[in-house]
């Protein structure tokens, strides 16, 4: 009998024991493989969903399940189509039963940006004079992810014609960030960055003229890309209103670029490939094409780092600084050969000056023969520098996310930076701009968490076209660093 107990307890041990190591301490890729799917990326549940382990209908209903949930703390998702989304899920998942694979999203659920028409859906751009307004077509990046099989079956916040570098406006209210509530997420692509964030959506898609993809990025922890100009078709993006360009005269616009925002590189890297290729149903003509993904370790990059600047306005903050900095330590430690000295040429302020004098004759279209000059000799300032080094390291703002500051005008907003007031709109574009004017690729990525709990995003800024390698870049620096992290409080 003393021995059948002393079995017993033996047997109870190992037990306690197999359930201390398997359940109680797990693996960090066990940890991650549990992650909910809510927080799975779209490469993963594109994956998952042609092999049978869930239905794109499951996937879908997941989404509405968290958005009814807590979209009311966040207020990201601000228009869907239930109906229309459920149904062509349905479809998918036959014909998905018959063999039949649309393409690259096939099933997958995802959200876009307000500013985008789509059909069964209003397209506010954040006015209320545009609250009923029903698109008969969809913009033609929507059409072409989905043509790649993706459900568009929501729309996310941003602020009034994408003018300003918060999420709020009359139609919809104020989007919040999910790290802390009484902060803004960014803007214009607030809504979509917080929707990604809280697992509303596996891939987004969003726009950027002055940082509107990178700096919600970088206030709430997940990736974006903006492309080199010109080669995402705009066509169908609110603004310009409705009605007042064509597809031909859309291209001529400046700046501006439409561009993906996701959880991880990977799925930049996907929906990269699908917005820069011809969908099957539209007709936008040639564009750039993109040059190959670089075929090297991360040892072979060479990076030059820009985070300090004579420019008063681009003084980076005391609790951003020391996460950009350890990261760069973390690319040293790993082999990486840095140069915190070189500089394209390029002045922060000179170039915010020139952004202004752009963005103030986009209606006058052609822009002026000088503005043109200009741009063109900064342009080619960068292809210089970008024949010495593959990429270029920069902050994305001088700040993490700030309270959230409704006073009007916005030019008269100031945000304190280390102790000195600064201008809200000059310091908060004094780095994103660098990319801008010069139309070059550049993908923000998370590289970790100040000492008050808020994530800082880095810029990953490229040379003309190299839209892969910068994507490529954040892929290996995220192994380093690590990548998007849940907001506390929504994590399950």
């Amino acid at each position: 009998m003393e021995r059948f107990h002393r079995s017993l307890r033996l047997c109870a041990a190992i037990i306690l024991i197999g359930v201390f190591f398997g359940c109680g301490i797990l693996p960090p890729q066990t940890a991650r493989r549990l992650d909910p799917d809510c927080y799975k990326s779209a490469v993963e549940l594109t994956r998952a969903i042609r092999q049978g382990e869930m239905t794109s209908s499951e996937l879908l209903d997941l989404y509405l399940a968290r958005i009814k949930r807590y979209n009311g703390a966040v207020n990201a998702v601000v228009a869907m189509d239930v109906d229309k989304a459920r149904a062509r899920a349905a479809q998918a998942d036959k014909a998905l039963a018959r063999g039949e694979i649309w393409g690259p999203l096939h099933g997958l659920p995802m959200t876009v940006k307000d500013a985008y028409e789509v059909v069964g859906m209003p397209a506010t751009a954040g006015d209320l004079e545009f609250k009923n307004h029903m698109p008969e077509h969809n913009a033609i990046a929507v059409q072409r992810l989905i043509d790649a099989g993706a459900i568009v079956f929501g729309k996310t916040n941003m602020p009034f014609h994408a003018k300003d570098l918060q999420t709020f406006n009359k139609v919809y209210g104020t989007t919040n960030n999910p790290w802390d509530l009484t902060r803004t997420p960014g803007g214009s692509s607030g809504g979509s960055a917080t929707a990604l964030a809280m697992g509303f959506t596996p891939l987004e898609l969003g726009s950027d003229i002055a940082g509107s993809l990178r700096i919600p990025a970088h206030f709430t922890g997940v990736y974006a890309h903006k492309p080199t100009f010109g080669i995402i078709p705009r066509y169908g993006h609110f603004p310009p209103l409705p009605g007042r360009v064509t597809p031909a005269s859309m291209r001529l616009r400046p700046l501006f670029v439409a561009g993906p925002m996701a959880r991880s590189a990977d799925d930049l890297k996907l929906a990269m490939d699908i917005l820069t290729r011809p969908g099957k149903s539209d007709k936008d003509g040639s564009r750039p094409a993109l040059l190959p993904g670089p075929k090297k370790p991360l040892q072979d990059y060479r990076v030059a780092v820009w985070f300090t600047d004579p420019y008063s306005e681009a003084e980076v903050d005391a609790q951003v600084m020391p996460v950009l900095l350890k990261a760069v330590d973390k690319l040293r430690k790993a082999g990486v050969p840095v140069d915190e000295t070189a500089r394209p040429g390029i002045d922060l302020k000179e170039n915010l000056l020139l952004f202004l004098d752009i963005y103030y004759q986009m209606a006058k279209l052609p822009l002026p023969g000088e503005l043109v000059s200009r741009q063109k000799k900064m342009q080619a300032q960068w292809e210089k520098f970008f024949e010495n080094y593959d990429v270029l390291l920069a902050p994305v703002t001088p700040t993490m996310a700030f309270p959230h500051d409704q006073t009007q005008p916005k030019e008269a907003r100031e945000l304190m930076i280390n102790g000195k007031h600064r201008s809200y709109m000059a310091s908060n574009f004094a780095w994103t701009l660098m990319a801008v004017v010069s139309g070059l690729p550049a993908t923000a990525a998370p590289v970790g968490l100040s000492d008050s709990g808020l994530p800082v995003g880095i810029q990953i800024i490229g040379a003309s076209l190299e839209d892969r390698k910068t994507i490529a870049f954040a892929k290996s620096l995220s192994k380093l660093v690590g990548g998007f992290v849940a907001p506390p409080a929504y994590r399950n």
